[in-house]
């Protein structure tokens, strides 16, 4: 009775896996393939504040704004003034029922903010421009600027890979395993078939080809599914995907969209291939 069951393996579970993996590994290829545009995006995004002195006058903050305007290291329309009041309700404060201070005593000063364009965003050039100013403009007391700010995206985005990999190396382990007894499960349920086929002289690549393509397309389905959960992920965080590849990683983006899916189906067909490998070889 119990010879007549039909045991049918369930490919769910490490088709799941294996997308799983397929996007791990492609969120990781896209964060290297965007990390340059998202540097440069951070990089022009990032606020330098000129702090201005006590009782500065309008005429003051002109020329400060057309010094800033004629200088070919900062982004154009990025300059602007912000007065004390102002600078209160950046900060998230109620200027006008606050009570640290009176009225007539805000503790801000006017300030300039201004952006730099990405090539010129580095410590280097920070402290030169600092000096610069500092030194040719009596009215500007100090200039504030976040020169760590890109080392740190650095570092957050290494930290975040690390941990990324980790889980990509888990459920990659899973996935063989769990391939490995869905295929020793698919087997064994057609163990009566396979011994037919011997029987009649069938070779071992015969044998092997219907698991091997059933293998390969499930594995460059996975592919597919990571390369449209990642697509879809980038739509929604940006509507110019496109413009935020730099031309010289255009080629890795390509690859990434090709080579994803393929991983995907060599991948299942070694592990399936070890698999019965080991299944006939033993019979």
């Amino acid at each position: 009775m119990l010879r007549r069951i039909k045991i049918k393996p369930n490919y769910l579970i490490p088709f799941t896996s294996t997308t799983i993996v397929m996007v791990i590994l492609g969120f990781l290829a896209a964060s290297f393939i965007f990390s340059g545009e998202l540097v440069k995006w951070l990089k022009e995004n990032t606020d330098i504040a000129i702090e201005l002195r006590q009782n500065v006058s309008a005429d003051d903050v002109k020329k400060i704004k057309s010094l800033l305007t004629e200088d070919e290291r900062v982004l154009e329309n990025s300059i602007k003034h912000l007065p004390p009041a102002e600078a209160v309700y950046l900060l998230g404060l109620d200027y006008e029922q606050t009570a640290w201070w009176s009225e007539d005593d805000v503790p801000f000063q006017d300030m300039v903010i201004f952006n730099l364009k990405a090539d010129y965003f580095e410590p280097a050039i920070l402290n030169e421009l600092s000096r610069h100013y500092k030194k040719n403009v009596n009215s500007i007391s100090e200039i504030h600027y976040q020169d760590r700010l890109v080392l740190d995206f650095h570092s957050n985005l290494e930290y975040f890979a690390f941990w990324f990999s980790g889980f990509g190396l888990l459920f990659l382990f899973l996935s063989v395993v769990l391939i490995y007894n869905t295929t020793k499960l698919a087997l064994y349920a057609d163990r009566m078939e396979i011994e037919t086929m011997e029987l009649v002289g069938a070779s071992r690549a015969f044998i092997r080809k219907p698991y091997l393509l059933k293998s390969f397309f499930l594995g460059l389905i996975s592919g597919l599914i990571a390369i449209l959960l990642i697509g879809l992920v980038v739509s929604l965080l940006t509507d110019d995907a496109l413009g935020l590849i730099t031309e010289d990683r255009r080629e890795l983006a390509l690859m990434m969209m090709v080579g994803l899916p393929l991983s995907g189906g060599v991948f299942c067909l070694f592990c399936t291939w070890l698999t019965l490998n080991q299944y006939l070889k033993y019979r």
